[in-house]
């Protein structure tokens, strides 16, 4: 399978990445450089980065028992052989131990998967060509979803409608015009689904669709507004579903400004829809501390309708260290969104 190539060529990183032919002298010993941005280290000279991170999540519920827990640990690693290819690879480690009140300590699974692993060759100066799996190009919030590079603790409701990752073969187009910068992404699905295991997600390991981008200044602001839509095999139903949607992500006097409205079509005798909106602000208050505030409405595929608010503090003290506080509020707590005040603390290694 073409995706087993993939996995041939990313093992190339465990041999010694040099650049230098067989008549010149030996490249220095390896060394790690911390990166501009502390996401993590880059080795000079050998087109290699790799990050790590781990995110501790509090939750002091309302209704329902207090818990600490080591939420996600990541490796990532991005290998640049030539100035054309580029392989990339995520691993997750999830569900380790935590403690909750009036249970004491507990340990989970210790689920270990692939949460990214692709292959980008840059086709033309403007085209890209990525195999693999990859976080489905769908809305703003899916494509960056690593815990703490996120506003707040908590995802809305409406970007975990459909899959979060895709498996197989996306075309990437990026190029300017008059001062407008367009962004264009088509994707189709894969046989097989690259994971340790079974994926838990909304939908399957069947996603196809597209994404574009249009972005601009607008006297002091520069706005992006985007389009998606997507057909996948719903996990649920066990029929083909299509999703919908709109964004727009608006960057003004520091603040910054999202939001995504999506709508999904299913196919099933008692359920027909699912939909939602979000709009969310991140204002600067000193330095690398921002305040917070999100509004969403969600209809879910039964029972009412979920209205959530949320008011919060994002805080990155060092380059390595984020910090998040959010107290939430919503008419119907559930799984995913409970009221009450949630925090993550996320190290960069």
């Amino acid at each position: 399978m073409i995706f087993s190539l993939a996995l041939l060529a990313l093992s190339v990183l465990v041999l010694p990445a040099s650049r230098a032919g067989a008549d010149e002298e030996p490249q220095p010993r390896l060394r790690l450089t911390r990166d501009p941005g502390g996401d993590g280290f880059v080795v000079p000279g050998r087109g290699l980065w790799l990050g790590a991170d781990a995110t501790v999540k509090l939750v002091l519920a309302e209704v329902g028992p207090h818990s600490l827990e080591l939420d996600d640990v990541d490796l990532l690693i991005r290998y640049e052989p030539t100035p054309r290819l580029a392989l990339f690879t995520e691993v997750a480690l999830e569900n380790t131990f935590g403690f909750q009140e009036g249970a004491g300590a507990i340990s989970g699974s210790g689920d270990l998967s692939i949460e990214r692993l692709y292959a980008d060759w840059a086709v033309t100066p403007h085209l890209t060509a990525r195999v693999g799996k990859f976080l489905t190009p769908f809305g703003l919030w899916n494509v960056i979803r690593r815990a703490p590079l996120t506003w707040t603790v908590e995802r809305p409701l409406v970007t975990q409608i459909f899959p979060e990752h895709a498996t197989g073969l996306s075309l990437i187009y990026q190029t300017t015009w008059h001062g407008w910068s367009f962004d264009a992404t088509g994707y189709g699905p894969a046989q097989d689904e690259l994971a340790f295991r079974r994926s838990e997600e909304s939908g399957s390991r069947l996603a196809g669709g597209a994404r574009v981008t249009a972005a601009h200044e607008l006297g002091p602001a520069y706005a992006a507004v985007g389009l998606s839509g997507s057909g996948f095999e719903d996990r649920s139903t066990r029929e083909w579903a299509n999703i919908t949607g709109a964004d727009i992500d608006v960057a003004l006097w520091g603040n910054q400004l999202t939001g995504e409205f999506a709508y999904t079509h299913l196919r099933a005798p008692d359920v027909s829809r699912e939909y939602g909106f979000y709009l969310q602000d991140a204002v600067p208050i000193h330095g690398s501390l921002y305040g917070v505030a999100r509004i969403e409405h969600f209809v879910p595929r039964t029972g009412e309708s979920i209205d959530n608010q949320l008011l919060g503090l994002f805080w990155r003290p060092l380059p390595h260290l984020i910090i998040k506080a959010d107290y939430q509020f919503t008419n119907r707590p559930n799984e995913d969104f409970q009221r009450g005040f949630v925090a993550e603390f996320s190290l960069f290694f």
